[in-house]
């Protein structure tokens, strides 16, 4: 029993006169009388006695002779909205009673805060889809060529969860690949030979504490979706929630660039993190001096025709878009052309730029098509017989152009449609073993909150 409770309770065996030296001993001027097994049966104030006195009663009888049995009481655990409520009707303290009628519990108007609990984050990050400009946000290229890339992000994320410890362990688990990756602390983690990424992003991280990391993605591994940089940016981003000093959403997209590409070394360019971690329609711009994402806004009914007039089809081949980059860079370096296809991206970029913010979707349709003619010119490694068959029989059913999404080599096609020729487009794909998804845009980047721990 609390020191409280202890101090207001009296028996019904006690008498009024010990109920007034209960009353006097607090500052609520109330008194709480119990029988066996601490049963409330009524309650006590000054003002009761008072009025029992000046009707000639007498002290030394039981409690109950004044004691009111008309009482207001709440449930033991009551939540604070409903005890503000009641205090608002003028009460001072609230008995709080079990399910049997048991005191258990004194409220008053000076009731403590809740405690502080442990807590956990989440963050969720989406993966983009690249219009056109790949290739072009590569260091090599815009450190002396300005660059741009056209790309959107759509509603498949990569998901983090962090739960923090006691303890300085860490505990890492990727339930894609069903890994598992367990260090008696940060110290052991940060000099392992053979760190997963998930934990490579720890280690640029650096969190002062042990913490259990769980991921899991909407996507398959090798889809051409950026999705190890949304992974990537969904556990900075689970971090960040946590921090008192937040990142702000560059600084996210600069450290997921730095855990992948330059601590883990996955060969290629900076779009996928920028787009992962803003979110939605962007012209990203790159140069050697800085970074720049210009948000697009699309007229609603531009956006739903654009999502409705696109057909995401899944090739049944994935990538190792680390190794197209790395190619895609030698044969840049041994042959000058490169550059000038490169130069050819970045102006067909800007101009589905404004066709896009125009509304001009047929036109976009049609760049798409000449996005992957070029994009089949930066190496010999991104298409093959059986890409270039997929693509053939897409347009030919109808499709006014399309792109392999990501480096190439496999994963997703994109293609555009109109209305009339989307069925003939997707049963021309099903019938060569290719499933189409369906999608919707994502308006947001990297999204991080906050939960208690039950």
């Amino acid at each position: 029993m609390s020191r409280l409770l202890d101090m207001l309770t009296v028996r019904v065996d006690d008498s009024i006169l010990d109920a007034v030296k209960c009353i006097e001993s607090g500052d609520l001027q109330i008194a709480f009388v119990v029988e066996a097994q601490e049963r409330l049966v009524g309650v006590v104030t000054n003002g009761d006695v008072r009025r029992y006195l000046l009707q000639g009663g007498d002290t030394k009888l039981p409690v109950t002779a004044c004691m009111n049995r008309n009482f207001r009481a709440v449930e033991l655990g009551a939540t604070r909205e409903q005890l503000l409520k009641t205090f608002d009707l003028g009460y001072n303290a609230l008995p709080g009673l079990d399910a049997n009628g048991r005191l258990c519990e004194i409220y008053t108007r000076q009731m403590t805060a809740s405690p502080e609990v442990p807590v956990l984050a989440r963050a969720r990050a989406p993966v983009r889809m690249s219009f056109c400009g790949g290739g072009a946000d590569l260091t090599y290229f815009f450190v002396d060529h300005p660059a741009a890339v056209l790309s959107c992000t759509v509603g498949l994320y990569a998901h983090a969860t962090l739960v923090p410890r006691d303890d300085a362990s860490v505990h890492i688990y990727s339930e894609d690949i069903e890994h598992e990756e367990h260090y008696p602390s940060l110290s052991q983690l940060l000099i392992s030979e053979h760190k997963s990424l998930l934990a490579t992003i720890v280690s640029v991280i650096r969190p002062a504490y042990g913490f259990d990391l769980y991921l899991r993605s909407d996507f398959s591994v090798g889809s051409g979706l950026g999705g190890s940089s949304a992974a990537t940016t969904a556990i900075i981003a689970a971090f960040n929630e946590l921090r008192q000093d937040r990142w702000n959403t560059y600084e996210i997209a600069e450290l997921a660039f730095q855990a992948e590409r330059l601590c883990f070394g996955i060969a290629g360019g900076w779009q996928d993190q920028y787009a992962s971690a803003f979110g939605g329609f962007n012209l990203i711009e790159f140069e050697n001096q800085r970074n720049l994402v210009h948000p697009i806004r699309l007229e609603d009914a531009a956006r739903f025709e654009l999502e409705a007039c696109l057909v995401l089809c899944d090739t049944g081949s994935v990538h190792d878009s680390g190794q197209l980059h790395e190619m895609q860079r030698q044969e840049m370096e041994a042959e000058l052309s490169q550059t000038d296809l490169l130069r050819e991206s970045v102006t067909l970029c800007r101009r589905m730029h404004r066709h896009l913010i125009r509304c001009e979707l047929h036109d976009f349709g049609l760049c798409l098509h000449e996005a992957w003619m070029l994009k089949k010119q930066f190496s010999s490694a991104v298409s093959d017989d059986k890409l270039d068959d997929i693509y053939a029989k897409a347009r030919a059913a109808g499709a006014l152009g399309g792109k392999l999404l990501g480096a190439g080599a496999g994963g997703f096609f994109l293609f555009y449609v109109q209305p009339q020729n989307r069925q003939a487009v997707v049963r021309a794909m099903h019938e060569i073993g290719c499933s189409t998804t369906n999608f919707r845009f994502e308006s947001s980047g990297v999204t991080s909150w906050r939960t208690k721990i039950q």
